[in-house]
């Protein structure tokens, strides 16, 4: 099962220059409780702004046009999305979709759940997550983050499911 997760600010920025505009040490322990020991799907771009290293305790998978990035024992290389769903699409467990903007949108039509943390704060950057239909999906749940101390910057940890999971993308 596809899930996407994803941080993002309350204008739609979820990057600036390959990295993420905010420290949010919640959102960090988030995202790592939520992935470990699941496949994490990325574009290299994604995977290079984690220093071209493999995210410990999960799968990971990246899809990339170029042929110079050699497999290791966790980390899977596809070349096209279709290569990827092939061998995914069906499969039980959960899948994490990390990014980005790319990723997110060819996968989209596969996706059936949405992990976002809403930052309840503005920032500037160079990339805005894609257009997210909320009336395709149902929130499931909604959790106030905790900031640090110093400086909070309010977040919310939102779980959507999709409305219809038997569409035509996904039969």
């Amino acid at each position: 099962m596809l899930a996407f997760i994803w941080a993002e600010s309350k204008n739609g920025v979820i990057g600036s220059q390959n990295k993420l505009p905010w420290r949010i040490p919640d959102d960090t322990r988030y995202f790592k409780q939520l992935t470990t020991n699941h496949p994490v799907v990325m574009g290299r771009k994604t995977f290079e702004s984690f220093g071209a290293k493999a995210l410990p305790n999960r799968l990971n998978i990246v899809l990339t046009r170029q042929t110079d990035l050699k497999e290791t024992n966790n980390l899977k290389v596809y070349h096209s999305v279709s290569e990827f769903l092939t061998e995914f699409k069906s499969d039980q467990r959960l899948i994490f979709i990390i990014g980005g903007k790319e990723i997110y949108r060819q996968l989209y039509p596969y996706a059936e759940m949405l992990y976002r943390t809403r930052i309840d704060k503005e920032y500037t950057g160079d990339t805005k997550m894609i257009n997210i239909d909320y009336s395709e999906w149902t929130l499931e749940e909604s959790l106030t983050g905790v900031g640090p101390k110093k400086n909070p910057i309010p977040h919310f940890f939102e779980v959507y499911t999709r409305n219809n999971t038997k569409n035509e993308t996904n039969e």
